[in-house]
């Protein structure tokens, strides 16, 4: 018997544009140019360019002009590749003509609160701007595609009627559109909404094969919509290398749909989509690289590491070679171990899930405490050995302060205080490497430093609701680090938080496959921050508490102006940074640290 293939789908790819937009860092346009010319090699039969949009509206994309004109870019469009180009205007569509582009994309809201935050317009006004851009384009032999968006709802009017999007989808195909893509741009449609609209919209005579999918993954659905959007007869999608993206004008819209996951997924259900997955993997992590991002595809995160591709996997890279950690101490359930400027203090009890007992607390804060103000000390790393990061409070019997009111509960509530604090409130920058998961207490511990680290199989819990306890003494980090709703849930429910959903709210910097790449991965994060002065560290955690503890109040403006005024000081780190900016050198400032101090660990 002979078995019929799934129909294939066409990946259009919108990293250059729509995943570099919300970027507020000035991206180099030779880096743009790089990213295009890496996605050609994949095989994918559609790259959005850029936009020619007025760059105080968009800075990011204030070279288009640069993009369309680079040589190699004007060599690479055929009838292979399609290098669409969004227009708002008839005069960036004369822009495109002029450099020489084949296909363009107009853009509507189906919300009027939107459409004015967005393009200055309401709907109406919308429509008419995008048939007089088509209208000209196809005057000019310029195919034209179309982008719909608020699908599902508007940042300022709320729920979408769909209605509203029938009537721009089918505005767009009468103009001339060859094709409508249907934008989620808040990321908030899930499976279900996404088969009604496409059957509300295929009910009332548009095409399924003039639409496309457009999700973006605020809230984790966007594989589940595009995948919909397939069984309901959808073939084409847009995405994002690395899950790029976010649209300026909706706050707190996250990245497009990663081209990673779809390719895995669709390739996974033998449906062709023509692009190479591993070079898509590689480009992936070259971009999250290059913008300091973390990478927002999961497949696309999984399968570097798997493949050893990532260049922060040790031994691969030797731009970042493995520090040598030379083991110092060891008492009371801790390894301390250094190396250079980095102390990393490690949680030594596995057989008890490294629970924190008082003499571990006292030990720890000790640690941290002396490190905070040793001068050759730059960094301080906290991690565990064995299964758990820190199973939190040590409940054993015998043990625990819980029920034991008085002086004991007032002794443990000091001694907890006293050790957050001091990570909290340490001058050093504090990291934490969660090599497995962390209940209670090891959730404090992560957050009240600065930069955290995890293993795949990591994750974070807050418990105490279960036994009937809160957690007090660290919900000022938690709070702090994670908003008061997801706080607030995660505090009631309970539950098990994955470190996907972690990096996902961008509480992770980076995720590792086991503990041994957890390693080679903070390696490479200790040695990239040998760009940073100890001094200038200190000074903008400053600024960020500052900004935390008294925003928009007159202790913020005299933090800032004292801070400031330190800066300048003629023997501040900032005196011999300058100094050797001026000359043409970089500074090793861990090398600088150690030729500036001795040690007291």
């Amino acid at each position: 018997m002979t078995v019929k293939s799934l129909p294939a789908v066409r990946i259009v790819e919108v990293g250059p544009r729509d995943g570099l937009q919300n970027i507020r860092d000035s991206i180099p346009t030779s880096m743009k140019l790089e990213l295009i010319k890496r996605l050609e090699e994949t095989g994918l039969g559609t790259i959005e360019l850029t936009s020619v949009v007025s760059p105080r509206r968009i800075p990011q994309l204030a070279d288009c002009r640069d993009v369309l004109g680079d040589e190699g870019i004007r060599r690479m469009g055929g009838k292979d590749l399609r290098l669409p180009v969004l227009v708002p205007t008839a005069k960036g569509l004369d822009v495109a003509i002029e450099y020489g582009v084949k296909e363009v994309a107009v853009f509507i809201s189906a919300t009027e609160g939107f459409s004015k935050a967005n393009i200055n317009c309401s709907v109406e006004q919308g429509i008419e701007r995008a048939r007089d851009v088509v209208s000209l384009a196809l005057k000019s032999n310029t195919v034209v595609r179309g982008y719909v968006s608020c699908i599902f709802a508007d940042p300022y009017d709320g729920p979408t009627q769909p209605a509203s999007v029938l009537r721009c989808v089918k505005e767009l195909l009468d103009a001339g559109c060859y094709e409508v893509s249907l934008g989620d741009t808040l990321g908030v449609g899930s499976p279900s909404n996404v088969r009604s609209l496409i059957t509300f919209l295929l009910d009332n005579d548009i095409p399924g094969e003039k639409l496309a999918g457009h999700f973006h993954d605020t809230y984790g659905q966007a594989v589940a919509n595009v995948w919909e959007a397939y069984k309901c007869g959808l073939r084409v999608f847009d995405s994002s290398v690395a899950g790029l993206g976010g649209c300026p004008f909706a706050p707190g819209a996250k990245g497009n749909v990663a081209t990673e996951d779809l390719v895995y997924m669709f390739h996974n259900a033998g449906i062709s989509t023509g692009v190479d997955l591993p070079k898509l993997v590689e480009i992936g992590v070259w971009i999250s690289d290059q913008l300091k991002r973390p990478n927002g595809s999961r497949a696309g995160a999984a399968l570097a590491i798997k493949s050893k591709s990532i260049s922060s996997v040790k031994g691969k890279s030797s731009k970042y070679p493995s520090l040598q950690w030379n083991l110092t101490k060891e008492a009371k359930g801790l390894q301390l171990y250094q190396s250079g400027v980095n102390l990393k203090v490690v949680l030594n009890r596995a057989k008890n899930g490294n629970a924190l007992t008082a003499p571990i607390i006292s030990a720890l804060t000790s640690v941290v405490t002396r490190a905070s103000k040793d001068p050759q000390i730059s960094r301080i790393i906290i991690t565990g050995n064995g299964r758990f990061f820190c199973t939190g409070m040590d409940l054993g019997k015998g043990s625990t302060p819980v029920a034991q009111s008085g002086s004991a509960s007032v002794a443990q509530f000091h001694r907890l205080t006293g050790l957050f604090e001091s990570i909290d409130q340490s001058p050093k920058v504090t990291i934490a490497c969660l090599n497995g998961p962390a209940f209670g207490g090891g959730v404090g511990l992560a957050f009240s430093c600065d930069i955290r680290l995890a293993t795949l199989d990591a994750s974070v819990t807050l418990s105490e609701v279960k036994l009937g306890l809160c957690p007090a003494t660290i919900s000022k980090y938690v709070v702090r680090e994670w908003g008061i709703p997801f706080a607030r849930e995660a505090m009631l429910s309970a539950r098990p938080v994955s470190v996907e959903e972690l990096r996902a709210r961008g509480l992770v910097f980076d995720v590792a496959d086991g503990a041994e790449e957890l390693s080679a991965r903070l390696d490479i994060l200790l040695s990239r921050l040998k760009v940073a002065s100890p001094g200038a560290s200190r000074m903008s955690k400053e600024l960020v508490r500052l900004g935390w503890a008294h925003a928009g109040r007159d202790e913020q403006v005299t933090g800032i102006k004292g801070l400031f005024e330190e800066m300048m000081h003629v023997d501040a780190d900032g005196a011999h940074g300058v100094k050797e900016f001026q000359a043409g050198r970089k500074v090793d400032w861990d090398a600088f640290t150690q030729g500036t101090s001795k040690s007291k660990l």
